[in-house]
């Protein structure tokens, strides 16, 4: 129950920076965040896969607390710095969301891709 809750207040999360970068223009950052959001989905879904056949599957690195930490320092900087309510300021602040964004978006796929790469080394020795 407790990791279900997890998946669904980090994709909520996501899902609000992706729709908050859709208000402000920035379709760019809004399909990083699209592509972080599929990483943290997969790396999930794959230890789930592989729990499901006997793998231990806790490899990668940017598994759900990394993902938390990078997420939540990039929203409390992005705030302190403004958002998207001083067009005058030379500094956009969305930038660093989407860098955030951007950070997970990679480290979060190649982790998925590890783990199912490890999934396969794994069952091959079963056989």
């Amino acid at each position: 129950y407790d990791s279900v809750l997890d998946r669904y207040c980090e994709l909520f999360t996501l899902g609000g920076i992706a729709f908050y970068l859709i208000g402000c223009g920035d379709m760019t950052g809004a399909v990083i965040t699209f592509f972080a959001l599929v990483g943290s989905i997969m790396v999930s879904y794959v230890r789930a896969r592989a729990e499901g056949l006997d793998i231990e599957c806790k490899i990668g690195f940017m598994q759900r607390p990394e993902r938390v930490v990078v997420t939540s320092a990039a929203a409390l900087a992005a705030g302190v710095t403004g958002l998207c309510t001083e067009p005058q300021s030379a500094f956009d602040p969305n930038i660093i969301l989407v860098v955030a964004m951007g950070i997970i978006a990679v480290f979060a796929n190649l982790t998925a891709f590890a783990r199912i790469s490890h999934c396969r080394r794994e069952l091959c020795k079963k056989k």
